[in-house]
């Protein structure tokens, strides 16, 4: 599959983005310029899991230097079967941003300075909207669009050991 990139980060007021660059240069800065991972689920007063334009335009940019847990929510809020009213639905950018999270997460499983943190995200109880969404990619996609075999077993292995067991609902955050 081949998608033409579109740039919606323009969505988020620019004094935002100025917040969000400092951020990002923050955190490159503690990690030799490598890695950037925003898990708070609110970034300037702006709940990152409630729709707006400002917050999709704010998760691609975070998204767009490799931030596994924006590219998780914003291919969420991109989701068509996600059903909170988001200004933008896409289902082809919302595998893109789901399947780039998924490859970065298996990139890093053993990067001591965010696989702790990463495992913890992936058992919060914010992460299963983004299971079930990569659950429901993997089961579409699986052969047609050559989704990595590692991707599969690590999403098989996340929904036998969701120690939270307990039932989706939309007012989900971190600390849940």
């Amino acid at each position: 599959m081949t998608i033409k990139f579109v740039s919606f980060i323009g969505l988020a007021p620019d004094e935002l983005l100025e917040a969000a660059e400092a951020e990002i240069q923050s955190q490159l800065n503690h990690t030799d310029g490598e890695l950037v991972l925003y898990r708070q689920p609110t970034f300037r007063g702006h709940n990152l899991l409630k729709p707006s334009a400002q917050v999709q335009g704010l998760l691609q940019y975070f998204a767009s230097v490799g931030c596994i847990c924006s590219e998780y929510r914003l291919a969420y809020s991109l989701f068509p079967e996600n059903m909170d009213e988001w200004p933008l639905k896409s289902e082809d950018l919302a595998f893109y941003y789901a399947l780039s999270a998924a490859e970065g997460r298996l990139n890093l499983e053993h990067d001591e300075r965010v696989s702790d943190s990463l495992k913890a995200f992936e058992f919060s109880s914010e992460f299963p909207r983004y299971r079930y969404m990569v659950n429901d990619f993997i089961h579409k996609y699986a052969v047609a669009r050559e989704i990595s075999s590692d991707i599969i077993w690590h999403f098989n292995y996340l929904s036998e050991h969701d120690e939270k067991d307990q039932p989706f609902t939309q007012n989900m955050t971190l600390d849940s």
